[in-house]
């Protein structure tokens, strides 16, 4: 329930409540509650607890997957506060609630091998079916694996994680590398503010959402501090500074200039960001897609031929070295820097002719 105005409206919020959701709204059930806690109340009891009853009784659920997978829910899902990671969750368990819910887990790894429980064969087997999208299949099992661990250390419910022992797919990373005239049409063929996007990417190696937080007070003539959610501590970011460069001091004071132009853009504080839209409000993912949809269109780009993401990857790319990439990127191994993100193909010098002999005495 939230109250919008004066009035209580109710929505769902994980897979079944969300079923029941449409199914309600396509019997033209209104979502308006009442206008006080008691009239929601009332009308939660008419509408929602039946529908919940009757969607899987509670005997159905005990001893399967779905009972993991509303612990999961109850438990984990409503915790993850950034908005993105939890609808990407959302996703996730969805496949997974529509691949094994019904099925029941074994309390032991002896049970694992009756028929009916789910066990690592059955996964990888599902794998395999979905090895069309690889990264992502195994991202879901991987999520499955963690809520099993969850049923087994702080729920105990089972003693035995099927996920453990499972063939995951091979994945094989990209290897889109965005050579200096490609991207030179792309920069042409971009609006003014995603062209301040892409020269911070190449430059730094920052992805989409370090670009979206960067704020006013973050950088000066000396340097620049980026915020790197993918590494959390207890503000939910560490800070990786870069010193100053005069290309990327022209990238950052252009944006600003172009802000001004935007709604409040003129009247700015330390706190405000860099990059707002024409209304005002802070980039996120659906106006970035409107800015990275043009220069798709003007180029005749196929959806995934070249990235934005493409851009860090040519900043590790054209690195000096595998060491000074991982440090541009913020690594923690060097490995990945080497494995997914150093894309150019390397050069070399040929040998002189083995005719006569090669230099020797």
């Amino acid at each position: 329930m939230r109250k919008v105005s004066t009035a209580w409206y109710w929505r769902g919020t994980d897979g079944l409540t969300k079923e029941i959701e449409a199914r309600l709204r396509e019997a033209k059930v209104s979502m308006r509650a009442g206008s006080t806690p008691v009239q929601a109340r009332l009308w939660w009891e008419k509408h929602i607890s039946p529908a919940l009853v009757a969607a899987v009784p509670d005997d159905d659920v005990v001893g399967t997957v779905e009972e993991v997978i509303r612990k999961y829910e109850a438990d984990e899902l409503c915790t993850i506060k950034r908005a993105r990671t939890r609808t990407e969750y959302e996703g996730r368990i969805r496949r997974l609630r529509a691949a094994f819910s019904k099925m029941r887990y074994a309390k032991t790894e002896v049970q694992a091998l009756l028929p009916g429980h789910l066990s690592a064969v059955t996964i990888t087997q599902h794998l395999h079916a979905n090895r069309a999208r690889g990264s992502s299949a195994n991202k879901d099992i991987q999520l499955l694996s963690r809520m099993f661990r969850l049923a087994r250390v702080r729920w105990g419910l089972t003693t035995f994680n099927p996920c453990e022992g499972v063939e995951y797919l091979s994945e094989t990373p990209r290897d889109q590398y965005v050579s200096d005239e490609r991207y030179a049409e792309i920069y042409d063929a971009a609006g003014p503010v995603l062209q301040c996007m892409l020269e911070i990417s190449t430059q730094t190696g920052a992805r989409e959402g370090m670009i979206f937080d960067i704020r006013i007070g973050d950088f000066n003539d000396k340097r620049i501090e980026l915020r790197v959610t993918k590494k959390r501590n207890d503000k939910g970011y560490i800070t990786k500074a870069y010193e100053m460069t005069p290309d990327l001091w022209r990238a950052l004071t252009r944006a600003l200039e172009l802000r001004k132009k935007n709604r409040g853009g003129a009247a700015s504080l330390p706190s405000d960001y860099l990059f707002i839209t024409k209304q005002g409000n802070p980039y996120g993912k659906e106006a970035f897609k409107t800015l990275w949809g043009a220069v798709r269109k003007k180029l005749g780009l196929a959806p995934r031929e070249i990235t934005f993401h493409d851009m860090r990857a040519k900043a590790a790319s054209d690195s000096d070295s595998d060491a000074s990439a991982q440090e541009l990127l913020h690594h923690e191994d060097v490995k990945v820097t080497k494995r997914v993100y150093r894309r150019k193909v390397p050069t070399g010098t040929p040998l002189p002719s083995a005719i006569g002999g090669r230099g020797g005495d």
